[in-house]
């Protein structure tokens, strides 16, 4: 539930910026984008434990597994 939450309250505050970048110049949204990924990959991480909880932790077991 929280997970869910979290990625509710930051997708929130991405949204007013994404909607506003239409009317911005390319170098600037190219900008935004870019320092805008982390967020959005937060958002991705948070609504997929939300949906399987401990997904991640599997994931990253496996990925450990790799090396």
């Amino acid at each position: 539930m929280l997970n869910a939450a979290l990625a509710v309250v930051l997708a929130a505050c991405l949204s007013p910026i994404v909607y506003r970048l239409g009317s911005r110049p390319t170098w600037v949204q190219v900008l935004v984008v870019l320092t805008s990924l982390p967020v959005v990959l937060t958002i991705v991480a948070c609504l997929a434990s939300a949906l399987r909880p401990g997904s991640l932790g599997r994931l990253v077991r496996r990925m450990r597994a790799r090396r």
